[in-house]
C-alpha cells in the first residue's frame, strides 16, 4: 500500500509541475517593469471607467490575469501603458481575453481623461476566432 501511495504522489507531482508554465503568485510583481521579457502590450480593445480598466488581448491558453501589469506612462499627461509580464506560448486557437485591473493606486488623476497608450491592433488573429 506505501509503494502505491508514493507512486501515485509522484504521478501527480510530475503531472502538475509538466501542465504549468505560470509562475506561482509570490514570483510575479504586477509592477515589476525591469525584466527585459516586458514588452508593452498589444491590445484588440479598452475601457477605462472609474478607476479600472479592461482590456483585450490576444490569448492562446495561457494569457491569465498575473501576465500583465498596469503602470503608470506619463503621470503628467494621466497616460497608463499595460505591460504583458508573461508571454502566452501556448498553441491553442487564438481567442481575446478579457481583464480587468484597478488603477487608483497609481497616483492618477481620477477626474480627468484617463489615456492609454499601448497599440491597438483590430486586425489581430483573435477577431476570427471570435466569429
Amino acid at each position: 500500500m506505501g509503494v502505491l501511495k508514493v507512486s501515485l504522489f509522484m504521478l501527480t507531482s510530475v503531472s502538475l509541475a509538466g501542465c504549468s508554465n505560470l509562475p506561482f503568485v509570490s514570483e510575479v510583481s504586477l509592477n515589476d517593469s525591469e525584466s527585459e521579457d516586458h514588452e508593452v502590450a498589444v491590445l484588440t480593445d479598452y475601457q477605462v471607467k472609474d478607476g479600472f480598466i479592461t482590456i483585450q488581448a490576444v490569448g492562446y491558453g495561457c494569457t491569465f490575469f498575473n501576465s500583465f501589469s498596469v503602470e503608470v506612462a506619463d503621470k503628467q499627461s494621466n497616460a497608463l501603458e499595460i505591460v504583458r509580464l508573461q508571454p502566452d506560448q501556448c498553441r491553442m486557437k487564438p481567442r481575446n481575453v478579457s481583464l480587468q485591473y484597478s488603477f487608483k493606486h497609481l497616483g492618477l488623476d481620477l477626474n480627468k481623461n484617463v489615456k492609454v497608450v499601448n497599440p491597438v491592433s483590430i486586425t489581430s488573429n483573435a477577431n476570427t476566432a471570435a466569429n
